[in-house]
Parts: C-alpha cells; sequence; structure tokens
C-alpha cells in the first residue's frame, strides 16, 4: 500500500496520472490530516528533486485532463459537500505549476554564487551548524561545500564522504544532499549519508523523518525511493544496482559519539571505516583476508585496542608501524617495501 501510495502522488506530480488513480488518491487524501500533511510534504520533496525539467510526453494534454477532472470532483452535485482536500489538492496543483515556473526563472537568472568548503582529515571528526541551524556531523575523510547565500537561498549541500544530519523542518525549502548523481532530499528530517567517492557507493540511512532518494539518469531526475525510519538503501554508482533494507539507524550513526559498530561485515569494509575514523593507513599481505567478516562492537576505544579485538575476533594477526597497520595471516608479521 505504501508502495502505491506514492507512486499516485508521483504520478499525479508528472501529470500521467489517470482518472482512476487520482480518485483512489483523492480518497486517500481525505481519510485523514495524516495523509493531507504527507501528500503535501511529498509534493514538496519531487518539487527540489527538479522533476519538473524533463515534462513527459503529451503533458500538456494530461494536465488538462486533470484539471478536469478535478474540477468535475468539486462541483459534483449542488448537495454534495466538497471537502476541504479536494480543493487543497487542486491548489496544490496549480501552486505547483507557478512554482516551477518561477524557479525556471531563478535557475536561468541565477549569478555564480560563493561556496563554503569545510574540510575534516581522516582521523577527525567535527560537528557544525549550517545557518539555517541544522547540524551536521562530519566523519574523517570527508567534505562538504554549501553555498554563502544558504540561509536564504536553497538549502544544498555537496558530500564527499560520511556525515549525519539533523535538519531543521522548514516546508518552503527543502534539503538536498548531493553526492555525485545521487541526491537525498528531506523537509526536516535526521538522516546519515555515506559517500565516499572513491568506493564508488552511496548508503542512505535515516533516523527520523521521510527521505526522498533521487538518481541522475542520463540527464534527468529519477525517484528512487522513500524512507522512513530505520530503513536504509545502498547504490551502487558505477552499475545502479541497490539494495534497500531495514536497520538499526542508530548503530550507522554511532561513529557521531566514537563508537563503531558492524554487523557480519567484510574486513575489507572494516578496514575503510577505520582509515577514515582513526587516520590510519591498514593494508592486507594476503587479499583473500579482506573477505573475513566480523560481527564488532567498539565503544570509544584508541585503534590499538580495536586491531587487538580484531585479531583475536578473527585469527589474523597484525603489525602497526606509527600510522600504518599490517594484517597478515596468524603468526605472521608484516610490513612493507620501500614505505
Amino acid at each position: 500500500m505504501e508502495e502505491q501510495k506514492h507512486r499516485l502522488i508521483v504520478e499525479y506530480f508528472e501529470k500521467t496520472i489517470t482518472d482512476d488513480g487520482l480518485t483512489q488518491l483523492q480518497e486517500w487524501i481525505e481519510e485523514s490530516d495524516e495523509n493531507l500533511l504527507e501528500f503535501s510534504e511529498t509534493i514538496q520533496i519531487l518539487q527540489a528533486s527538479k522533476f519538473y525539467f524533463s515534462q513527459p510526453k503529451n503533458s500538456s494534454q494530461n494536465w488538462e485532463r486533470i484539471q478536469t477532472h478535478l474540477n468535475k470532483s468539486l462541483t459534483n452535485t449542488k448537495n454534495t459537500i466538497v471537502k476541504p482536500a479536494f480543493k487543497w489538492l487542486y491548489a496544490a496543483a496549480i501552486g505547483l505549476l507557478i512554482c516551477a515556473c518561477g524557479l525556471l526563472l531563478q535557475q536561468h537568472s541565477s549569478k555564480q554564487t560563493p561556496y563554503i568548503t569545510i574540510k575534516n582529515a581522516d582521523g577527525k571528526r567535527s560537528k557544525i551548524m549550517l545557518p539555517d541551524s541544522s547540524y551536521v556531523y562530519l566523519a574523517g575523510g570527508t567534505t562538504i561545500k554549501f553555498a554563502s547565500d544558504f540561509k536564504t537561498d536553497k538549502r544544498r549541500v555537496y558530500l564527499n564522504g560520511e556525515a549525519f544530519f539533523d535538519v531543521v523542518h522548514q516546508a518552503q525549502r527543502p534539503f538536498t544532499v548531493q553526492s555525485g548523481n545521487i541526491t537525498t532530499v528531506v523537509l526536516g528530517t535526521s538522516f546519515n549519508v555515506k559517500a565516499y567517492a572513491t568506493n564508488r557507493k552511496v548508503a542512505v540511512t535515516v533516523s527520523t523523518g521521510k527521505v526522498g532518494i533521487m538518481a541522475n539518469v542520463k540527464g534527468k531526475n529519477k525517484l528512487v525511493k522513500f524512507l522512513m525510519p530505520n530503513e536504509q538503501i545502498e547504490i551502487d554508482t558505477q552499475s545502479g544496482l541497490y539494495a534497500f533494507n531495514s536497520t538499526d539507524a542508530a548503530a550507522v550513526r554511532s561513529w557521531t559519539a566514537n563508537n563503531l559498530i558492524f554487523y557480519n561485515t567484510s574486513l575489507k569494509d572494516i578496514a575503510v571505516a577505520l582509515e577514515h575514523h582513526y587516520g590510519v593507513k591498514i593494508e592486507f599481505t594476503d587479499p583473500d583476508l579482506q573477505q573475513i567478516k566480523l560481527t564488532a562492537k567498539f565503544k570509544n576505544l584508541p585503534i590499538q585496542e580495536v586491531m587487538e579485538n580484531i585479531s583475536l575476533l578473527s585469527g589474523i594477526a597484525y603489525t602497526q608501524k606509527g600510522n600504518q597497520v599490517f594484517l597478515t595471516n596468524n603468526n605472521q608479521k608484516g610490513g612493507k617495501i620501500m614505505e
């Protein structure tokens, strides 16, 4: 039912919805104020995704049909009481077109805006407050960029790395996080985005609220998925394949409190996480060791204790030389020639 509801709203937004679909959508909106609010917020998320830059075939004719259907609903019979949701749905449709036109004009008339860039080196974590009073927790090896007029203009952040966002709700100004061709769109919520460009993967995990995940496919923005609390999507940015599942959002964002939690995670992925978190370089003397999977929790531990625990859990050995760590088969020591 959730998928069908979102599909109808997207079809309504794209002006491709059928008369039967429009009737279903109207009936669902009328059921409760919560449904009306969800419709409103979903439309705003879709607006922020710039769907209106890719018009579907025969969109003008489709829009005329939708308007006719809505007008018939509003003037059904003289004895019919028209519910507020019907009127609101029609008003939202007109407002959507006005908003789209305004944003298109703004897009063409806007001048170049200076940007603010914040970088975190590997091994460093920080917490910053954006101009709109939203908070962002930055992991090691992370860079974010946003416009200097962020407070008054679009709330858009460019991310390379991992960050946890606690976004202030502003219904008229959606908040977007862009990582390559993947864009996360919210109105006000908290969520974690892991998007290191070198990994060629983007993972989004929602703690509170509702999140829209968009992908730029052949120059057009496409809705991939809506996420609710404790839901996660992981997208392979090379192949375009994605996996969607339920998860423990608190565990995913535990790094913000200097804790690391891994569930059935390969040593290869654990090593990458440790490199960013502690600012070390981890190498495997035998590539096969990277495929070993572990489940472990490290609560505010120094890197030496973390490596000792990994060694005990996996049955492999490690050697540390300054900020370099070598993972080897048991009873071996490792290093590197020409360091």
